[in-house]
Formats: structure tokens, sequence, C-alpha cells
């Protein structure tokens, strides 16, 4: 009780100073500057977490998807090493996670890169996300955890910590800060295109996309899968739309990644549905190469980084993401000369809000058909096409031994537990999100010990 009157105090003087803050935004003047570092050094004693606090101009709400609230960011966790003010601007995120709710998540665009709490060995960059972290708390710092764990530094996955997040003095609850899935430097690095580079030996950057909109170039494309996944059962998927999310200066530069993507997805199908070798051609369409390649899958392998696929197989076997074949499934390929994505790379994990459901012994979910409706169909089709190849299977059993071996599943479990239950006196009353934690976590190891039983002998 003593802690919480104390909040409410230090809350009142945060949204006066706030405000004052405000009348001659974005510059503060000495006395008030050090009138509320005073009231973070109390705020940030009164809690076991970071402190995020957000200031708009004029106090404005924060309501657009597409337009940014001009803002002060004030970071703060008791430390001088992690104290930040800086501009930028503050708009609301993500699709259904910000129409279903009124806890939304945010993306924070700085004005000048920056560095945030010490996340991702304390590299400096614009933009930010802030994640809600709803009443079952851990869904996507599980799963960023658990990819961290499983890639072991091959790919990148957005570093995360949970944060308490305050908004014009009014406190939002505990999110879940973390990267800016995108195109940049130590993040999903590909080579973008500078003004007037419009050749297309440059990176690309693609979402399976479920949201596509002006704001990013995007193409249908269907798989044509028509057959049966790994289980038995048959389906035929429709089109879905994949977004570039990297630069691009030219319409030369769209048209060939549509091409090679095409390309690439029938050198696929043709090795899962028919046990057939291809490769692309100068104008990247798939051809006959039965002189080419001793098998299909090392076809395959020419073009697609098949550790990574296997990687993200495992990943979201383990989570169940109902998301992964309509949304949210990232794509990297880079023709420059110094790429670090030569061929088409799966990996860079994100949402997780539709994950976790079904049961831990429930069979395969990624890498079989998902029917939600008469009409609505969630497959991913790139995993269930490879998980036919025997060679794609063998290879994913092969990392799930090692990953057994090493023990890194349980410990990111472990320290995805230890994170919840340090955040008990942040959640007051809200503690209870911890039980729920709990159970997701209890579900990810149920579905390690169905997992292991399956990928320790012969898969079907």
């Amino acid at each position: 009780m003593r802690r919480m009157l104390t909040v409410f105090v230090i809350l009142i003087f945060l949204s006066a100073a706030a405000l004052a803050s405000c009348e001659s935004f974005p510059e503060r003047s000495a006395e008030e500057a050090e009138r509320l570092e005073k009231r973070f050094r109390q705020m940030a004693a009164s809690f076991t977490q970071p402190c995020v606090y957000i200031t708009t101009e004029g106090k404005r709400p924060i309501l657009s998807k597409s337009d940014y609230v001009s803002a002060v960011i004030d970071i703060f966790d008791g430390t001088e090493e992690h104290r930040l003010t800086a501009t930028g601007g503050v708009k609301i995120r993500g699709n259904s996670t910000a129409d279903m709710s009124d806890e939304k998540p945010y993306r924070i665009k700085f004005d000048k890169k920056q560095s945030m709490l010490g996340l991702h060995d304390g590299q400096a960059y614009k933009s930010w996300v802030l994640l809600r972290s709803q009443w079952n708390l851990a869904m996507d710092y599980t799963a960023l955890n658990l990819a961290r764990a499983i890639f072991n530094g091959r790919y990148y996955a957005s570093d995360c910590m949970f944060v308490n997040l305050f908004i014009n003095g009014e406190y939002k609850g505990i999110y879940v800060l973390c990267e800016q899935n995108q195109a940049a430097k130590g993040r999903i690095d590909v080579h973008e295109p500078k003004e007037g580079e419009t050749g297309t030996e440059v990176g690309y950057l693609l979402e399976l996309d479920n949201y596509p909109s002006d704001e990013h170039p995007y193409f249908s494309m269907g798989l044509g899968v028509i057959g049966y996944d790994l289980e038995g059962g048959h389906a035929y998927l429709p089109r879905r739309s994949y977004s570039v999310k990297s630069d691009l200066r030219s319409e030369a530069q769209f048209d060939f990644i549509r091409r090679h993507l095409t390309g690439v997805s029938r050198i696929l199908y043709e090795a899962s549905a028919h046990g057939r070798a291809m490769m692309l051609n100068a104008a990247h369409e798939a051809v006959p190469a039965d002189d080419v390649y001793g098998t299909a899958f090392e076809a395959v392998s020419a073009v697609i980084d098949m550790e990574s696929l296997a990687d993200m197989v495992i990943l979201e076997e383990l989570t169940h993401n109902y998301d992964i074949g309509e949304g949210s499934f990232f794509m990297a390929v880079d023709f420059s000369e110094e790429s670090l994505y030569p061929r088409l790379t799966f990996a860079f994990p994100w949402d997780f809000n539709w994950a976790y459901g079904g049961e831990p012994d429930g069979g395969y979910y990624a890498v079989t058909f998902q029917p939600i409706a008469a009409e609505t169909d969630r497959s991913n089709a790139w995993m269930i096409l490879a998980m036919r190849i025997p060679e794609f299977q063998a290879l994913v059993k092969e990392k799930w031994s090692r990953l057994m071996e090493s023990g890194v599943l349980e410990k990111a479990l472990a320290r995805v537990l230890a994170d919840c239950e340090a955040l008990r006196e942040d959640l007051g009353k809200d503690a209870w999100k911890i039980s729920c934690a709990k159970d997701l976590l209890a579900f990810v190891h149920g579905r390690i010990g169905w997992l292991d039983r399956q990928w320790r002998q012969a898969l079907p």
C-alpha cells in the first residue's frame, strides 16, 4: 500500500511536470529539467523494471497508425548508463493488436539514432517498438527469447525486455520494448539501394503480409500447393501477398524480386511434390536442372537457406503461431557484393499474439495445413512443402537433437519465467498475469516433450 501511494503521488507530480514541459516543447528549461530528473529518480526507485515515459507535444493523444505525434521520450532505470531524453515521434503500430484492445502497441521513431536500455549490445537505432504484454504477459517475449536460443547468433531476432510505460503521465502498464523488424545495419542487414541506384543486384526484405498497403510495394503469389502435408492433410492454398519492406529505387527492382521469389517457390514446389530438381535461368525462371544437381534437395538448397527455414520450423512448431501462414513471416535475399543473404533466408520472427493455441500434444502445426474456417486458411506453404522433403526432415531432426542436448530451450524458458516473476511488484493487482505466463510456458514445455518424441524417431 505504501508503495502504491508513493507511485500515485509521483504520478501527480509527473503529470504536472510533463504538462509544464510541453509548454516549451520540445526544449526544457534547466529548472524544469532538474525538477523532472528528481521525479524520474524517485520513480525509478519505486519500480523494479525500467520506465519509458512519453510526453507528446501539447499532450496530444496518440491515435493514428500512419501519423507520428511529436514527443519527448524519457528512459530511466535509476542508472546514468541508461538514462535518455530524446525527441522523436510516436504512433500506434500493428493491425489486430491495435484494433482489438485499448492497450495499444506503439512505434517510436527518434529524430536521431538512440540506444535503448542496452538492448542489442547497446546499438543505436531510430526505430523501436513497444508491444503490449496483454493478459498473458509473455507471448512475444517468450517467442523472441526462444528464437535467439535457436538461432545462436546465426540470424537476427529482436532483442527485448519488459518496461513500465507512461504516456503523458498516465500509467499504461507493462510493455515489451523491442526492436523494429526492419532493414538496417545490425538488424536485417540487406543492402538498400541509394538514390539513383536502380540495378537489381541489391538487397530485398519481404514479408508474407495479410495487411498489404500502399506504404510498401507488394505483389501476390501462390505456391501451387495441391497435395498432401506431413500428416496426410490435403488442401489448395490461396494466393498470398508479399510486401517489400526494404527500399526500392526502380520498377526493375520490384519486377526482379517478384520473378525471383516466384522462381524459387517453383523450385521448392517441384522438389517437394515431384522430387524434381530445377534451377533459375538468367531471367530467374525455374527450369529443369537434372544434370546440374544430384538431388532435388541440393537444387532447393542452392536458392534457399534451408538451415534458416529449419530453425523457423522449430520455433513455429514450439509456439504454434496461427499467423505464420498469413502474415508477419519475413524473408530476405541480397544480391550485392557484401551480401549476408545470398540465398532466400527465412528468419526475423515477429508477432506472436495468435500463438500458443491448441493442445501441446495436438500434432504438428506449422508444417501441416491449418484451415480455420471454410474460406480461411493460415497454412504456411513454404514450411509444408519443405517438410515433405526427406533431407529437410533429417535437417530438422539434427538441429532438434543439438538443441535438446545443449539445453538452450529449457534455459530460455527458465529465463522468461524469472523475468516474469520479477514483474510481480510492478504488476501490483495485475500480478495474476504471471500465472497466465506460467500456463503459456507450460504449453511450450509440453510442445518440447511432444516434438522430442516425434523428432527423436523417424518422421512419417
